[in-house]
């Protein structure tokens, strides 16, 4: 009996050693993992600067359960699983070359700067992670050999996944020109917005659920999937004006005050592309679309309804290789109106969340 006595004081001195020499490690950490891709620096900076992809590669996010809560701005990005949350906040950006965010999770806020460098065969993506560990961090770190192995291991799973994704859906596209056709028109409903150039795809593809929303709530039956008209495009400074469309049936007048709009798309002559793939490659068809016109010595309507339609995107398809978006850049020809049946409806404004109200 007192051999067993012995050894579960052993034991237990043990423990308590054990126990005080992981509470006495440091709990500051550096973590950097790096990654070579097969893909343009550009196309790689854009795709992990946009909240909207993480949910393709990031691994603390399950398909099952996890939720996912963007902020107006594109600037936070919150994922919830059951009780715990986890919030990315974009702290700074530099050109394509690096991103600086903050993940805060069970109150402790963790540094993470990105950094992308032009290779001969692609991109080197490093991702530098910095912060302090909780007591259970600790002793997993342990464990495992250090913060490097425990904590690292998901860094390394992300650029992998990361890889993984662009190399397979990103380099998968096709560009088909289709011409000169007639753009049939249509009557809509619309929510006007703008932007950089750079991040107007993610406002239009955070804002079409909202519209969805809208049109289902109001009992207001659509046609076919959503478009944008582009109001203007200045390159030089780097900002557009854009009208986010749902085609509708009959015309809506909606309440007054409310920041959802009517409207009416009357036929016209456009040039016609149609992109399959990642929204990556948009710039691709819209530069494909422009050739033709030159070659064609056709002259663009400068003051017509630029347009791009999402035939198939993410909100009905998760793979990224197969959205279809048609490009329609308008030619200088007689736009014929047609007399479209109209309807009254009284809808109530759209109001989302954070948003003023009087």
């Amino acid at each position: 009996m007192k051999i067993l006595k012995y050894i579960f004081l052993l034991l237990l001195l043990c423990g308590i050693a054990g126990f005080v020499f992981i509470a006495t490690q440091p709990g500051e950490y550096t973590i950097t993992k790096s990654k070579e891709i097969n893909v343009s620096k550009e196309v790689v900076f854009d795709f992990v600067n946009e909240y909207q992809n993480w949910n393709l590669w990031n691994v603390n996010i399950d398909s099952t359960s996890s939720k996912e809560l963007f902020s107006e701005d594109s600037k936070t990005y919150t994922i919830t699983n059951g009780n715990e949350s986890i919030v990315y906040e974009t702290i700074a950006q530099y050109n394509s070359d690096s991103i600086v965010q903050k993940l805060t999770q069970n109150n402790l806020t963790h540094d993470l700067v990105w950094k992308f460098t032009t290779t001969q065969k692609g991109t080197l993506v490093s991702c530098e992670m910095k912060g302090n560990m909780t007591l259970k961090q600790k002793v997993f770190s342990v464990l495992q050999g250090g913060a490097q192995n425990y904590l690292g291991d998901d860094l390394e799973k992300n650029l992998i996944n990361i890889e993984k994704y662009l190399t397979n859906q990103l380099n998968n596209f096709n560009i088909k020109i289709n011409g000169l056709v007639t753009k049939e028109g249509t009557l809509f409903i619309k929510q006007i917005d703008s932007s950089s150039i750079k991040t107007y795809n993610s406002i239009v593809r955070s804002r079409i659920p909202n519209l969805l929303n809208f049109a289902k709530e109001n009992s207001i039956n659509y046609t076919e999937n959503p478009f944008v008209i582009f109001d203007y495009w200045d390159t030089k400074n780097d900002k557009t004006k854009f009208s986010i469309c749902l085609p509708v049936k009959e015309e809506i007048i909606t309440s007054e005050g409310s920041d959802v709009l009517g409207g009416e798309l009357f036929e016209f002559r456009a040039v016609k592309v149609t992109l399959i793939g990642d929204y990556s490659h948009l710039k691709k068809a819209w530069d494909e679309a422009l050739k033709y016109i030159e070659k064609n010595k056709l002259v663009e309507d400068t003051k017509g309804s630029y347009i791009e339609s999402y035939k198939v995107s993410a909100s009905n398809e998760s793979q990224p290789s197969k959205w279809v978006t048609e490009i329609y850049i308008p030619i200088k020809s007689e736009v014929i109106p047609k007399k479209t049946p109209t309807t009254n409806v009284s809808v109530e404004p759209i109001i989302e969340e954070n948003q003023p109200t009087e």
